[in-house]
């Protein structure tokens, strides 16, 4: 498939010790919501027939952001994966089944500016983490003492990330940041620099054949939605899954008008969705 037919584009620079592929579309260029059925039909209680509550796809966020989720979950197949979802730690602990004060803490997080138009001035950084205190009911103590956090969850599978997603599209714009690492037993050392003193240095913790990946979300008009992968070296898969997933987006629309039914929607989508066969095993 050529690159201008491909639905995921991404431009490539090397910049600040790093190599650097960004997919920021503009809201024309994103698609919408595809299926009809998900603003003329009623949505099924049952989880695994909701379109939202199952893929995070409803009439505001459509097939193609599902998609970028699952390009960066293949991309970071046969990695050890850790992601801090903004400012929406707590709700993120709640849909993992985490007991909040069991979550790692870290003081940075990644940022990604939605309502910044020019790259890369978009590409914020690391920023001092923080998460929602309710207003309503009050805050408890440890709410207001560890307001200052980000969270840094383990993720053990698709689901997680997708939970992580669901913990944070309630606002105008989110993100979810993932660090995937070709050694587990780094773990520790990704928790210390995101805990440390003074503002952490991408370049200084990723290693060769580590995948950072940045997912801002743009659910409001005025946005800007940004898919970013850095790594140290060149990361070859990308092409690779840009065109396997172009390929099956555009086979998912031909087949629109055959769909009549939120099961042969899930249908569709579980195809979708479904990584190439040649990634590395998840």
């Amino acid at each position: 498939m050529a690159d201008r037919e491909r639905f995921l584009r991404f431009d490539h620079e090397h910049r600040d010790g790093l190599h650097v592929y960004v997919a920021r579309p503009t809201e024309a260029e994103l698609p919408g919501p595809a299926w009809t059925g998900l603003w003329e039909q009623d949505y099924p209680e049952e989880p695994y027939r909701n379109p939202w509550r199952r893929y995070a796809i409803n009439n505001n966020d459509g097939e193609a952001l599902a998609v970028w989720r699952a390009f960066a979950w293949a991309l970071t197949a046969g990695r050890s994966r850790y992601a801090i979802p903004a400012y929406y730690r707590d709700q993120a602990a709640q849909l993992l089944g985490i007991d909040r004060e069991a979550v790692q803490l870290v003081r940075w997080e990644y940022e990604v500016d939605s309502e910044s138009s020019e790259w890369p001035a978009a590409d914020v950084g690391f920023v001092p983490g923080r998460a929602c205190v309710p207003m309503r009911p009050p805050p408890d103590q440890w709410e207001r003492d560890h307001a200052g956090f980000a969270g840094l969850f383990t993720l053990d599978s698709f689901d997680d990330l997708l939970n992580l997603h669901l913990a944070v599209a309630g606002d105008a714009s989110s993100e979810v940041t993932l660090f995937a690492l070709s050694d587990p037993d780094r773990a520790e050392l990704l928790a210390a620099a995101l805990n440390q003193d003074d503002r952490p240095d991408l370049a200084d913790i990723l290693q060769p054949g580590d995948i950072f990946v940045d997912l801002t979300v743009a659910h409001d008009l005025g946005f800007t939605s940004t898919l970013t992968v850095k790594a140290t070296e060149a990361v070859e898969e990308i092409d690779q899954l840009a065109d396997h997933f172009s390929q099956a987006f555009r086979r998912y629309l031909g087949k629109l008008d055959r769909i009549d039914s939120f099961g042969e929607f899930c249908e569709a989508i579980d195809d979708l969705l479904a990584p190439p066969h040649a990634t590395r095993a998840s």
